[in-house]
């Protein structure tokens, strides 16, 4: 972290908040440990610049230009113009591939964040990515939980939430959506629109402008916004480029040859500039360079490529071209290097960098689109692909589905995994189709855990078709689908779910048979649907023949066999048979003690199912002592985790029962005040807390909770 007034100070965590407690911050209560943080987050977003290092969100990261930019200052100036009346936007930088659209937004963001207002920058070269960076806008302009899910997700009314909190910000901002090349991802929902109806992510809004880039051109797919087309450099600003970059390579004369040889487009300058400055061409001048130009083949960029690579080969680095082959089997931005292992990985990483090829930092390499795109056209030969998909398995199988601190490198990996879904028919063999598929697997639920379900759901479905020639059988593809349907019932189809989940079911039993891992988990899953249509009896029945064969196949000691322990005694306590779950809950209890971490999320669950079926029973002082024990348990969450507050909210059911009316409404509006901040007025716990309250004050008592398994 660098001070804005200050050149490169590294402030460590402790120094910026001695920092924002000197500059005012408001003093907290130490129990509200969530609003202390925002209000940090705040003063740190208005006084310190984060620089790139790993785990940094996806929204914070602006590119910005090393050189001067030349031949742009017209179309700067008209964005300028706009970011002060950004009524007339949005605004659409269109352009070919290597044009500089990416470099002018960043040169405006620039100069709006001089202004003092808030600079997001969101990538939608892939829809996770996307979600990702419109969620951290969300939650930086203070939006409800179910504001955020509703956005991560890609509901249809997740515009609309982003937008009621871009219309109330603190203060003025700009919003660069990079690398929308297809307008849909900007349309709402299921609309044909990309912007061209006002509905989608990008609009325009007196309060601040939304900037997209894309390649697509057609000025009939941007209705509505105000495009600005990025084109080539004249021969003067181009050969300008070319003496900024590598000012010793030649005159003017000779750098506008080349510039013209080059065809003004700014990533070959780039490319070429960078080259003749890094100490590795051979003949560093523009005339060598355009003589040796003229003997390649294919298009620019791909001509400027190969010479920088054919260098780093005679500079004694011939594994940068291995590397950037690899590398391009990814998608282009924010490449781990622990997925380009290889022999001399370091020299090659330095190499390539020096010429202009990659961009390097902490968290990995970023690729232009363009490079990658020319790149991936000269792979000979499936094996540097499978390479790069048995290097993303590995690097996911280091990773823990249901850890919070791993989701954003499951994200992460997730572009990259699209990217080799984008290419797997013509690459793929069987095994690294199946490979891909556990992938989906893996990085879909972690995308379900940290509430991005709708990408979950879309990269599924990228990976059905992707995967086809597995055949709807195969057990990968199985599991893929037994993954979708789980999306498809939190979205509220159920009967939908339900029949998808029999279907596999079904295939399962035929192919793998009844007792097959896979099987049980479909077996498992389809007692859940059925709990959450209600239909507790059969729920029951199905979830004892899982367990049966679960403790028989895996054991007494297995999570899941656990889970199907935990959720059956849910079923009969549905049913009203509460000493029967009450005793099977205690069993479930023990042992998960006994086999998992202390204060697992299990474990706690099945404290939290116990307390609620003491209460059922109509032993309020007891079941009030679980609650408070529990609360304490979980305090270590947060006072705005969704569990402490549906403790609290059980706690004051149970308070309320014993007759001492006033305290338990103290803690519902307590809890209705912290419900109604981070999850939404209309989210349904908002109103179930809302109802109880009312319930407290029109008859002094609170309806039965109804807690979830």
């Amino acid at each position: 972290m660098v001070n804005n007034n200050e050149e490169g100070i590294p402030l460590t965590s402790a120094e910026v908040y001695r920092r924002a407690r000197a500059a005012g911050v408001r003093a907290i209560p130490s129990f509200d440990v969530q609003r202390g943080l925002d209000d940090l987050r705040a003063w740190i977003g208005q006084e310190v610049d984060v620089v790139e290092e790993t785990g940094q969100r996806p929204a914070d990261v602006v590119p910005s230009s090393q050189v001067e930019l030349r031949g742009r200052h017209d179309l700067l100036e008209e964005l300028v113009a706009l970011a002060r009346r950004p009524g007339d936007g949005p605004a659409v930088l269109a352009g070919t591939g290597g044009a500089g659209k990416s470099t002018l937004a960043a040169a405006l963001a620039e100069r709006v964040r001089s202004w003092n207002r808030q600079v997001w920058w969101v990538s939608a070269g892939d829809l996770a990515g996307m979600s990702t960076g419109l969620t951290d806008v969300a939650r930086d302009l203070g939006g409800s939980t179910t504001d955020l899910e509703s956005i991560a997700r890609g509901a249809p009314d997740g515009p609309d939430r982003l937008w009621r909190l871009l219309e109330h910000a603190s203060r003025d901002w700009l919003l660069v959506i990079d690398n929308a090349d297809d307008p849909w991802t900007l349309a709402a929902g299921d609309s044909p629109a990309g912007v061209q109806d006002g509905h989608g992510w990008a609009r325009a809004s007196q309060r601040g402008l939304v900037v997209v880039t894309s390649r697509e051109t057609d000025p009939r797919m941007w209705a509505g916004a105000r495009v600005l087309t990025v084109g080539r450099l004249g021969v003067v600003d181009a050969a300008r480029v070319l003496r900024d970059l590598a000012p010793e390579a030649g005159d003017e004369i000779e750098a506008q040859a080349l510039a013209h040889r080059l065809g003004g487009l700014p990533l070959s300058l780039h490319l070429a500039g960078t080259y003749l400055r890094s100490g590795v061409a051979q003949s560093p001048t523009f005339v060598a360079y355009d003589r040796v130009l003229r003997s390649r083949a294919g298009t620019m960029v791909s001509r400027t490529a190969e010479i920088s690579l054919d260098g780093l080969t005679r500079h004694g680095i011939p594994q940068a071209r291995t590397l950037l082959r690899l590398a391009s089997c990814y998608a282009p931005r924010t490449i781990p290097t622990r997925i380009l292992s290889m022999t001399g990985l370091q020299e090659a990483l330095d190499g390539l960098r020096d010429v202009g090829l990659i961009e390097q930092g902490s968290a990995g390499i970023t690729l232009h689109p363009v490079v990658t795109d020319t790149n991936r056209a000269r792979l000979e030969g499936p094996e540097v692909w499978r390479t790069a998909v048995a290097h993303l398995a590995g690097a996911l199988r280091e990773l823990v589905i249901d850890e919070p601190a791993d989701w954003p490198q499951y994200r992460l990996l997730g572009q990259h995994l699209l990217a080799l879904l984008d290419t797997a028919v013509e690459h793929g063999n069987r095994e690294h189709l199946v490979l891909l598929g556990d992938a989906t697997v893996d990085v879909a639920r972690a995308l379900i855990h940290s509430g991005a379900t709708g990408a979950a759901a879309r990269l599924c479905r990228i990976a059905l078709d992707c995967c086809a020639a597995l055949g709807e059988e195969h057990p990968a593809v199985l599991r893929v689908r037994h993954q979708l349907a789980w999306t498809v019932a939190n979205a509220g189809d159920l009967a939908g779910a339900e029949d998808r989940y029999r279907d596999i079911l079904g295939i399962r039993l035929r192919v793998l048979g009844a007792h097959h891992p896979d099987t049980l988990d479909s077996r498992h899953e389809f007692a859940w649907v059925a709990t959450l249509l209600g239909r507790w009896t059969e729920a029951e029945q199905r979830y004892r023949d899982t367990l049966r064969d679960r403790l028989i196949h895996q054991g007494p000691d297995a999570r899941n066999t656990l889970t199907t322990r935990h959720e059956l005694a849910y079923a009969i306590a549905r049913q009203g048979r509460f000493d029967e779950a009450r005793q099977a809950f205690e069993d479930v209890l023990r042992d998960r003690r006994r086999l998992l971490p202390d204060g697992s999320p299990q474990t706690l669950q099945t404290q939290h199912a116990l307390a609620w079926i003491t209460a059922k029973q109509g032993r309020w002082a007891e079941a009030e002592s679980l609650y408070r024990h529990l609360l304490d348990l979980r305090q270590v969450l947060g006072t705005d985790h969704p569990h402490v507050l549906l403790t609290l909210h059980e706690l004051a059911w149970t308070i309320a029962r014993q007759g001492r009316r006033a305290e338990a409404e103290a803690i519902c509006r307590l809890v209705l005040e912290r419900r109604s901040r981070t999850l939404g007025d209309d989210h349904p716990d908002t109103e179930t807390t809302r109802r109880a309250l009312g319930e407290l004050l029109h008859g002094g008592r609170i309806t039965d909770a109804v807690h979830p398994a």
